[in-house]
Order: C-alpha cells, then sequence, then structure tokens
C-alpha cells in the first residue's frame, strides 16, 4: 500500500509558500489560521523534517522545504488543470512561453520533451524575441528575462534562475590549433553591437588590456550567433554558463580559463508572469529553475 502524503498538507504548504503569510493563505483557503498551521504540522511530522523556518515577520522554506517545493509545484499544477482538460477548455488555449531564440536554442529546447511531460495537461506553444529588444512582441503565460540583477522586482511574480558567471570559450579544435598555445592570440568574436551598454565582464579589454580594444574578428547581433561561429571553429567568444553547459558537456565548446577566473555576470535570468496568472504559470516557472539548478550544478 502507498504511504502518500497528506494532500490538505500540499495544498496548504503550497499557499502558504506563494503568499509568503499564513493569513494569506487561509483567506485564499477558506480555512482559519489555526486549521492552515495544523496543516503544516502534520505534513512536516508526515515528512518527519522542518519544512518551514518561522521568521519574525513571515516564513521561509527550510532546504527540505524548497525541494518539497520544487516536487509539488507542476503536480499540484497539472492536477488544477485536470478541469479544463477533461471539458476541453484548455485544449483551445495553449500555455504561451516568451524566451529569447539564444536561450530556446542553446538551453531549453533540449529540455522542452521533459517540460512537456511534467505538464502533460498542457499545449505548450513557444514564442521567441530578440533579447535586444525584451518582450515587447506579445502577450505570454510565461516570459523568460534576460535583465540587470538590479532590476529584479521582488516581485511574488517573478522567480529568478541560479546566478551565472562568464568566461571565454573556443573549439576544442580551434584551441589545440593556436599558436604556442596562447588562446589570446586567436581570433575574437563579440556579441551586440559596439554602442550597447553591457557589463564590464563583456568587455574583452577587461580581460585583454590593450589587445582586447582593436575591433573584434567578427561581431554578432545576440549571444546565440555568437556561440554558433565559436563552435564551429571562428574564433573565441565571451559564454555565460547555463547557455554553453550543454556543448562544455559534450566537448563542443571548451572553456579557456581555470574556473577561479571566471567572472560573475550583471545580468540574471528571471521568470515572470502576470498577477492574474493561473497557478501553472509559477509551477512550469519553479520547474524552469530547478532544471538550470540541475545544469549548473551537473
Amino acid at each position: 500500500m502507498r504511504r502518500l502524503p497528506p494532500f490538505p498538507g500540499l495544498v496548504a504548504f503550497d499557499a502558504v509558500l506563494r503568499h509568503g503569510s499564513v493569513t494569506q493563505a487561509a483567506a485564499e483557503l477558506g480555512l482559519t489560521q489555526s486549521a492552515v498551521s495544523h496543516r503544516l504540522r502534520g505534513l512536516e511530522e508526515n515528512f518527519g523534517v522542518p519544512l518551514l523556518e518561522r521568521l519574525n515577520p513571515g516564513l521561509r522554506p527550510t532546504g527540505a522545504g524548497e525541494r518539497l517545493a520544487r516536487e509539488i509545484a507542476p503536480l499540484l499544477a497539472t492536477l488544477a488543470g485536470l478541469r479544463e482538460t477533461v471539458s476541453g477548455e484548455r485544449a483551445s488555449r495553449p500555455f504561451r512561453i516568451g524566451v529569447s531564440g539564444a536561450l530556446l536554442a542553446w538551453w531549453l529546447s533540449p529540455r522542452l520533451p521533459d517540460l512537456a511531460a511534467a505538464f502533460p495537461a498542457l499545449t505548450i506553444e513557444v514564442t521567441t524575441w530578440d533579447s535586444r529588444l525584451g518582450a515587447a512582441q506579445g502577450e505570454t503565460d510565461l516570459a523568460l528575462h534576460w535583465i540587470p540583477r538590479e532590476a529584479q522586482g521582488g516581485s511574488r511574480s517573478e522567480v529568478p534562475f541560479p546566478a551565472e558567471s562568464v568566461f571565454p570559450v573556443a573549439a576544442p579544435v580551434l584551441r589545440r590549433s593556436s599558436l604556442d598555445g596562447d588562446w589570446r592570440r586567436l581570433p575574437r568574436l563579440a556579441k551586440g553591437y559596439a554602442a550597447d551598454g553591457i557589463g564590464n565582464e563583456w568587455s574583452w579589454s577587461s580581460w585583454l588590456g590593450d589587445d582586447g580594444r582593436r575591433p573584434p574578428a567578427m561581431r554578432f547581433r545576440d549571444i546565440g550567433g555568437a556561440l554558433h561561429a565559436a563552435q564551429d571553429g571562428n574564433g573565441i567568444v565571451l559564454a555565460r554558463s547555463l547557455l554553453v553547459a550543454d556543448a562544455l558537456r559534450r566537448r563542443r565548446l571548451t572553456r579557456l580559463v581555470r574556473r577561479a577566473e571566471m567572472r560573475p555576470c550583471s545580468k540574471i535570468q528571471v521568470a515572470r508572469w502576470s498577477d492574474q496568472a493561473d497557478e501553472v504559470a509559477p509551477a512550469m516557472a519553479a520547474w524552469l529553475v530547478a532544471a538550470a539548478e540541475r545544469t549548473l550544478g551537473g
């Protein structure tokens, strides 16, 4: 016989995490605060570990609570969508994800089968946009933005991806062919335009000094094109860790500096949804963040 955790406790736990408050969770669920607290205690007793850390004021998940949240978010989203699935409502309304072309091609695309399997009730529609223009290209249910760290809103309708690093990469064959093994002498590729405001970590002069001030051999509209050119052996390029993790693991690209020389990125990936979104958007955002954590930790 399966030993299942108490479902009312899981629902209460999810509501408390979304609101950051037992009071607001109780209002959503139509329960008293003591009833929600009772369900949370029962859930912790079932798992045998604390799931929430009580602060003054507020609550935050423990390490075990964060792991549980990542697991139950897609489950609850699927259950929430059963009515629409059975009635056929969801079939006529795909769930729309907005993402830059570079993030889609270099990270998200290989994970789409697993994403679809995690949300079997959904028809997922992916919309891409120019990363320089942002998300002004139409409505989406969930949008993945690449923004300056200071632009994070701290909203309950936004979750950040793991912090990333910037470092130079090249095709392994190009590195082996470099004279005297000095990768700094290889042709340089650049993303964006010279007039674009970019962090210092993306400036070749900050990596190479005076040599980095010379115009690059080639410049590309966005990082996706620059990475493809580097993978094909056209030169070295500065890359962000999430985008090149798969290529490094498959040895299509190689990192040219030691881990200690990698630089923190001044931007961060975030997932955002509207305040009117249903439970699917935050659940899918949690799934994507967990997938990014696995990518960077692998």
